[in-house]
């Protein structure tokens, strides 16, 4: 529904958690936020909330509300968003979005985070010791994980677009982050012992796209291939990387990672991580069948 739809309904009368973007129809958050609020018995809903530029003057009326208790903030509000906010903490500056709206109830201020960071890292904490790495993309997830790496102790980033454009990141290290375009995608994979999509190429409906070609497939037998896309788990990219020895991770960790950072910040307690999944996993079969 509207953000205007929502402010004009009885749903604000019960404690609430939302998602504010643009389009956010295709969200799988509230499905997986309810879950967890219902495990945990919280008198508490989460609804996803579209808010296009006309009605973004809203959000402090919404953020003002007594049973307002968080937010998730996706595309195109990841920026936006901190002109609504009282602070935000190192991660949410250095990466320049917040993903993540947590109310001091006893204050009233409102603090950004950003989780995705946290996410993206969970599946690759165990035995790290990555030193280069090949991000595919530079949206805001992109963003979010070069911050990651480079926090984690990567020496080495190829940020890979179509085109050789300066993008602006706070925590640029030049020695460090090298701009590349796709022409030289086979040099950086060769020497890279990660590679992340971070591009939308795979993703359902469209799932038989990669963003890495087939002739550079064998580049990565022994490297770790994570793409962050969860819908499908297994996209094509994660197959022929594993069919050409890869190590390969989906994006269902990342997702439900990030999701259970943010729910412990708004609620103190732990988001059960495997009915997550498993109602993730529902979710993503019901909508191919």
């Amino acid at each position: 529904m509207l953000l205007s739809e929502f402010l004009a309904s009885d749903y604000k009368e019960q404690h609430f958690v939302v998602v504010l973007g643009h389009p956010v129809s295709h969200s799988r958050s509230p499905a997986i936020h309810n879950a967890a609020m219902s495990y945990h018995n919280l008198n508490v809903r989460y609804y996803a909330l579209d808010c296009p530029e006309r009605e973004q003057h809203l959000i402090p009326e919404l953020f003002a509300l007594h049973n307002f208790r968080g937010a998730n903030v996706t595309i195109p509000l990841k920026k936006k968003i901190t002109s609504f906010l009282d602070d935000s903490d190192e991660s949410a500056r250095d990466i320049g979005a917040v993903n993540t709206v947590v109310p001091d109830l006893q204050t009233g201020q409102l603090f950004g985070y950003n989780t995705d960071a946290y996410g993206f890292m969970v599946p690759l904490r165990e035995n790290f010791n990555i030193r280069t790495a090949t991000i595919l993309g530079t949206g805001g997830a992109s963003r979010a994980i070069c911050y990651a790496l480079l926090k984690h102790g990567v020496e080495k980033l190829y940020l890979v677009s179509r085109k050789q454009k300066k993008q602006v990141l706070e925590f640029d290290r030049p020695t460090q982050l090298h701009r590349i375009t796709y022409n030289d995608l086979g040099y950086a994979i060769m020497h890279s012992e990660l590679i992340v999509n971070c591009t939308p190429v795979g993703m359902h409906p469209e799932t038989e796209h990669s963003p890495i070609p087939d002739s550079l497939m064998p580049l990565l037998a022994g490297k770790y291939c994570y793409d962050i896309i969860y819908n499908p788990p297994e996209t094509t990219l994660l197959q022929k990387a594993k069919a050409n020895k890869a190590l390969t991770i989906d994006g269902l960790d990342m997702f439900i990672h990030q999701a259970a950072r943010s729910f412990e910040m708004w609620f103190g307690k732990p988001m059960p991580i495997d009915l997550a999944r498993n109602v993730l996993l529902d979710m993503i079969k019901k909508s191919r069948s």
